[in-house]
């Protein structure tokens, strides 16, 4: 799985290896080629002043040790193991000024004022902002650590953060941009690094194994529950906000030739999929360091059922100060009136503003939902690929790129992945998403990502994703040979999956990324099922008659709607009064079944069509006839 890591080729360059160690042990572990060039987009001896401004995923909040002793650090967090502090070992001693201003916190308004104070000339300035004006702080009280208000508070501040994603953001990043432009020297530019999004949404052991919240403190409300939904809504706020950074900067600065000059590090889809770097990964514990999952990218409590049993009475009362007063994430409760009155930026208006003004949870509860070591060493690693790549435009040279010895293919079931789908389903679904797809218009950067997904909300939920990278252009065939690949190579010749469930899978083929994935909205058997199988039970009313219909392994993906209401119809007449089809959520409580179809029919029609198991065999399933009176 370290194969994946496609850019840390840097690692092998000359600048990193007279440097930091830090970054041993991931170079060791990775096989990559460098290709040779004439150019040196890789010599750093050109950055002499560089700063590093933002928020707290800038400044590295508990990652490593504090930078130094000085009030400052420890007053904004900053610490050794972030990423700038990694790129500080590596940049290398010709370094005459380093100027490190992110605060822990800090909004689009102080970050503003941390980069009036920046010095003029810097050669290079890397930032990461944007999630404090998206009260990220109250999102993660409200829904997660102390959810005791109910999901129609956390909803609440979701609901605002999508709002200030416009209101807020994407205006004040603009201002920011415009303010760090003329401390840039002639050939300096800006690296703006990206969020990565916490949550695997495969399966739901994290809101049924885990417990995120903190119920203890509270004897009378329950938490919420990390359901793949309430997951869903936080990634999609992660995606949102890093695509309304990169609007932003393409308004401004649309080709890496543009000025002022301005990339953007991208470490989501590495971390996600190349090292399953979220919480919430199927086999992980909750345990921090989990021992199950080496290769998690952020800081975490221990989220294991009896894991809040032991609080420390410090823990508790610091838990209890972020209930009634601060935000969490190391966040401070100021004044930002006196910015931003001065520079017209917006205002977020989080629901913890109105609070006390404090210092703030310590960093060991700050930390949480920020990357820890490992993540700032990926993170370092694409902030110099980036370095790199900006380079060999200024200098008019190849960049030199990383590339896996071979490319990769993978099987999701392969690594314990539970969650499967109809072979037919898919083998028909990836025919039309390769005929409708639609390629990208216009400039991306560096990959366009296009996803689809089938059969949604129900057990046989599925998805296509295409990744475009370095200016690929899209290949109909290749796209049909490559899906059918990926479904049809997994999975087969199983005698424990005599029924052919598909689990998906990836294929790299260069500048290609060909994904399959399964995500069943409810929950499926385990093992797999082996037969089709179902029950029926009818009950006499006068005139007509009600029937309950259940079943396994066929009719999942339609709610009824393709196969087992044409046939009733057929079979009936247009004598059905009732259709009412749902599905069984934890098949395990329901006998194993997925689905439960009640219908009310003429009674004198009931025998020919239910009895005799016509409609269950004419849609690939049985009932085993039907119980009762009906």
């Amino acid at each position: 799985m370290i194969i994946l890591i496609l850019l840390l080729c840097l690692l092998a360059s000359h600048a990193i290896s007279t440097n930091s160690s830090s970054f041993d042990s991931f170079a060791n572990a990775t096989t990559f080629q460098h290709i040779a060039n004439s150019a040196p987009p890789t010599d750093f001896s050109w950055i002499n002043k560089w700063a590093a401004v933002g928020d707290s995923y800038t400044a590295g909040i508990g990652s490593g040790a504090l930078w130094t002793e000085r009030e400052e650090d420890r007053k904004c967090s900053r610490y050794d193991k972030s990423y700038p502090g990694l790129l500080h070992d590596v940049l290398g001693h010709q370094v005459k000024l380093f100027q490190y201003k992110a605060c822990s916190g800090d909004r689009t308004g102080q970050i503003f004022d941390q980069i009036k104070n920046l010095d003029s000339n810097l050669d290079l300035v890397v930032i990461t902002a944007g999630g404090n004006d998206l009260c990220l702080a109250d999102i993660i009280k409200a829904c997660i650590f102390l959810p005791f208000q109910g999901e129609d508070k956390c909803q609440e501040v979701l609901d605002l953060a999508q709002h200030n994603i416009e209101r807020v953001l994407m205006p004040n990043i603009r201002k920011i941009i415009y303010a760090m432009q003329p401390k840039l020297s002639y050939n300096g530019f800006i690296v703006w690094v990206l969020y990565g999004q916490f949550f695997n949404i495969e399966n739901e052991d994290c809101a049924t194994k885990q417990d995120w919240s903190f119920p203890r403190l509270d004897p009378v409300a329950g938490g919420l529950s990390l359901t793949i939904d309430n997951r869903k809504k936080f990634n999609q706020l992660v995606v949102n906000i890093n695509q309304a950074i990169r609007d932003v900067i393409y308004s401004i600065s649309p080709r890496p030739w543009s000025s002022p000059y301005i990339r953007t590090a991208d470490w989501d889809a590495f971390m996600r999929d190349g090292l399953h770097g979220q919480y919430c990964v199927p086999g992980s514990t909750g345990q921090y360091p989990d021992p199950s999952q080496p290769y998690l990218h952020f800081f975490k409590p221990d989220t294991t059922v009896s894991g809040h049993r032991d609080l420390r009475k410090k823990d508790v009362d610091d838990l209890m100060h972020l209930a009634n007063h601060d935000p969490l994430l190391g966040a401070k409760i100021t004044s930002e009136r006196h910015y931003l009155r001065d520079v017209l930026l917006a205002t977020p208006n989080c629901p913890a503003d109105s609070g006390s003004i404090g210092l703030g949870l310590p960093d060991r509860w700050g930390k949480y939902f920020h990357p820890n070591e490992l993540g700032h060493k990926t993170i370092a690693s694409f902030v110099l690929s980036e370095i790199v790549a900006q380079r060999a435009v200024i200098l008019q040279a190849e960049n030199p790129r990383c590339q896996a010895n071979a490319d990769l293919f993978q099987c999701w079931q392969q690594q314990g992945r539970q969650d499967y789908a109809s072979a037919d389903l898919m083998n028909e679904n990836y025919k039309i998403y390769c005929r409708e797809y639609r390629p990208p218009t216009g400039h991306y950067e560096k990959e366009y990502v296009d996803e689809r997904w089938f059969n949604y909300q129900t057990p046989d939920t599925h998805w296509f994703r295409l990744t475009l990278r370095n200016g690929a252009v899209f290949d109909k065939q290749q796209c049909l040979d490559s899906f059918d690949r990926v479904i049809n190579s997994c999975d087969g010749n199983d005698p424990e999956n005599p029924l052919n469930w598909k689990f998906g899978g990836r294929w790299v083929r260069g500048n290609y990324i060909y994904e399959v994935g399964v995500s069943n909205s409810f929950k499926r058997p385990w093992p797999v099922i082996k037969a089709v199988d179902g029950s029926c039970r009818g009950k006499y009313k006068f005139i007509f008659s009600d029937y309950t219909l259940r079943g396994k392994g066929w009719s999942t993906a339609d709610f009824g709607q393709k196969c087992i209401r044409p046939r009733m119809v057929g079979c009936l007449g247009k004598g059905i009064s009732v259709f009412d089809w749902k599905y069984l959520n934890g098949a395990e409580e329901h006998d194993g079944m997925e689905w439960e179809l009640s219908v009310r029919v003429p009674i004198a029609t009931s025998s020919r069509c239910f009895k005799n198991n016509r409609i269950a065999f004419e849609c690939g399933g049985f009932t085993h006839g039907c119980e009762g009176n009906g």
